[in-house]
């Protein structure tokens, strides 16, 4: 029996996945985001990955200095994927009962449309968009729009705690001004300095951000229908999977990199009190190009390729081996039911 995964399993499984992901990368996330904010000083006075990862695991307590922030941005990695897979998958479900209750309608996809959904990631026969009725499967824009739409939800609900984790990973880069603060203290003094505007710093550019998720999922479909075979597209190999998933996450980074650096720099909170005039995406760009060139925009690129290859092809793996056993205890029921 062909069935869709509930919303909430979905849901659990992409949250687990980027969790274990997240804390196996969680030194690398730490290092490309001091190198992030370092794109303000000249280039001879930055460090590359290997350098800024040297430096610190040359300071005394360097276990406790390398995962530094680490429970903001498990919180925050938790949240953000649970909340953006389950309302994926529920607005995929949506769209799947109005193209059904609106047949007379021309199909949104045409034969031999990609989707990417994430319920399918590794291309498992449960992926939501290989069961569904061929008319109602959903188009590759109106996937792209679901995961936009996703991606604000839970990046907004998120992004207090994301503001935390990047200034409680900056503020312990010197020795001399360890402040060790927790999630609630983090809050409150960002809150105090700049009040509400201030733990949703970043917001202008997470808004283009959200399409990073869906392009990755979209450019992992594209991969999965080019490079493998048809038969070994409903249950590939996990290297596989492992290897297209960091493949995929670094072909949709690099070019929306230039936001990310400008939401590292904004979460900061370096800049505060320095111009009561705030400057615009556009400006900041500009500003970034003056100070260093093009080059100064992709500042850390190296550790946030990394990083992703690593997290985004574990949570891939990780995603698809909970569906399987979900999957799998699912028809061992139903048999020892019907037995």
């Amino acid at each position: 029996m062909n069935s869709t995964l509930p919303p909430f399993l979905q849901a659990t499984s992409g949250a687990l996945g980027s969790a274990v992901g997240n804390a196996i990368v969680y030194p690398l996330d730490l290092a490309t985001t001091r190198m992030q904010n370092n794109a303000r000083k000249p280039h001879h006075e930055r460090l590359n990955l290997r350098d800024t990862l040297t430096h610190l695991l040359s300071q005394n307590h360097y276990l406790s200095n390398i995962y530094s922030g680490i429970s903001a941005d498990t919180l925050s990695t938790l949240l953000s994927n649970f909340i953006y897979f389950y309302s994926y998958t529920s607005l995929q479900k949506g769209l799947h009962v109005w193209h059904t209750r609106h047949p007379s309608l021309p199909s949104t996809a045409q034969h031999g449309s990609v989707s990417s959904s994430p319920a399918g990631i590794g291309g498992m026969a449960s992926k939501a968009s290989e069961i569904l009725p061929r008319p109602a499967k959903p188009s590759a824009l109106e996937e792209l729009l679901i995961g936009v739409i996703s991606g604000l939800i839970s990046k907004g609900i998120t992004l207090p705690i994301s503001t935390v984790c990047v200034r409680q990973q900056i503020e312990n880069d010197s020795e001399d001004e360890k402040k060790d603060l927790s999630l609630v203290e983090t809050l409150s003094t960002i809150y105090n300095e700049t009040g509400i505007e201030g733990l949703f710093s970043g917001l202008k550019p997470t808004i283009p951000l959200t399409l990073l998720p869906s392009l990755t999922l979209y450019i992992h479909s594209v991969l999965v229908r080019l490079l493998l075979p048809a038969r070994h597209r409903t249950h590939p190999p996990a290297s596989l999977t492992f290897l297209l998933g960091a493949l995929s996450n670094a072909l949709a980074t690099i070019p929306l990199y230039p936001l990310v650096l400008i939401k590292v720099l904004s979460q900061s909170g370096r800049d505060k009190g320095k111009n009561k005039h705030k400057l615009g995406m556009l400006e900041t760009l500009i500003k970034i190009i003056k100070r260093g060139g093009i080059r100064t925009l992709y500042t850390g690129l190296e550790g946030q390729l990394v990083k992703g290859v690593v997290q985004q092809g574990v949570m891939m793996l990780v995603k698809q081996r909970v569906e399987q056993g979900v999957i799998r205890a699912y028809r061992a029921r139903s048999h020892a039911a019907t037995a």
